[in-house]
């Protein structure tokens, strides 16, 4: 959970800013990030994996203009999957030869985009390799393998088995390697990426180990491969715990990878996600079987829980000192799946009390919907206890 968030007496303080006070500048529902929270957990990357190669931001994580202006003055690249995401890397101020184009169905107008502009492609298929080709040999690309190793994390965020869309197998790497050469591209890049939200080292082991066995049978049929795109899927803790360790990530690296191969990292998820917490408003109580909290914010705001059943801390933003109960906080979308969380033991809240939502600064707005035709929250940046508005509702 964010470091950044704790109580004061009985208030909920932000980054030493009352919570309160945003909601009531700047309404609910309404996102909220910790600078203070991204800048701690970049430090953290580049002390670790940012020593033994370069960093790229996913910005499919939060891809807010302010966000991404403070991440690439730390030093990031930027691994992007649409032209959308190029250009808003390119318009926050992240250099072309920082940025990485990957993704499993861009269009022949993304690829000559990514081309005219010097952005890196990892091509995830043969028949995208001659599309690459038909546009512009000679160019440099990555080739995403898929090494067969399963991530354990939920079945829709493991991107690293056979079954799933990504990649090419690892079976079949040689000879799309040999393909791209044929074609007039120069593949010096294995690329992959096993999965989001991986908490154990393990599945990097495995497939590392199978990539540098590639590379090396690559290198001996006389395909200069001369880079490692370890992707990112490193996980956080949404309740107690610790994060993944990018520290024995590094450790693994030094001590089993060979030298001489540059590397590069595409964390998302762990640079911003506890930095996010999302204010919501308690609208109504309904005690019947269940003691249902309506909150204003819904499934369209937030579509973790009902998507991934992802659990999220919920904490009051003023505390209570009523007898906790059970409840079930829900939104007001008219889906059943509209529930945040379940049997949460809490006092139960009054009408018009807030709520905070934790640790939803990756994949919160970015991943949001105006269905029911509900508007697009506002994003607020909290830095040295300021606040700052960085989106404004409804875009």
């Amino acid at each position: 959970m964010n470091n950044d968030l704790n109580y004061q007496g009985s208030d909920l303080m932000l980054d030493r800013l009352p919570l309160a006070d945003v909601a009531k500048e700047f309404g609910t529902p309404v996102y909220v990030y910790s600078a203070s929270s991204i800048r701690r957990q970049a430090a953290r990357l580049m002390r670790s994996l940012g020593t033994i190669g370069s960093l790229r931001y996913a910005v499919k994580a939060n891809a807010n203009p302010a966000l991404l202006s403070l991440i690439f003055s730390m030093g990031f690249g930027a691994d992007t999957v649409s032209r959308g995401e190029i250009q808003a890397a390119l318009d926050a101020g992240c250099p072309a030869d920082r940025i990485v184009f990957s993704g499993v169905g861009k269009t022949p107008e993304e690829l000559a985009f990514a081309l005219d502009q010097g952005i890196f492609i990892n091509a995830e298929s043969e028949e995208e390799l001659a599309a690459i080709a038909r546009l512009q040999t000679g160019a440099h690309v990555g080739i995403r393998i898929n090494p067969g190793v399963d991530a354990h994390t939920h079945q829709y965020v493991t991107t690293g088995t056979e079954e799933t869309k990504f990649g090419i197998p690892i079976d079949a790497a040689p000879d799309a390697f040999r393909l791209a050469m044929d074609a007039g591209l120069v593949p010096d890049t294995i690329s992959t990426h096993i999965g989001s939200q991986i908490t154990s080292l393990e599945p990097y082991r495995k497939s590392l180990a199978r990539l540098v066995e590639l590379r090396d049978s690559l290198m001996s049929d006389g395909i200069p491969v001369s880079a490692l795109d370890v992707g990112g899927g490193f996980g956080i803790t949404y309740d107690e715990g610790a994060d993944f360790s990018v520290e024995d990530l590094q450790a693994l690296l030094h001590r089993d990878f060979p030298q001489g191969i540059q590397l590069s990292f595409e964390p998302g998820r762990y640079l911003v996600g506890h930095a996010g917490t999302l204010v919501t408003r308690v609208l109504y109580r309904k005690r019947h079987a269940t003691t249902f909290v309506v909150v204003d914010a819904g499934m369209n705001d937030l579509i973790r829980p009902a998507l991934y059943r992802a659990h999220h801390a919920i904490l009051p933003v003023t505390r209570r000192d009523s007898e906790p109960v059970l409840c079930d906080i829900v939104g007001p979308v008219c889906e059943s799946a509209d529930c945040f969380a379940r049997d949460v033991h809490m006092p139960l809240p009054e009408q018009g009390d807030l709520l905070a939502i934790c640790d939803t600064g990756a994949y919160g707005w970015s991943m949001s919907s105006t269905y029911n035709s509900r508007p697009l929250l506002p994003e607020v940046l909290v830095e040295d206890g300021e606040p700052a508005l960085i989106r404004e509702h409804g875009q």
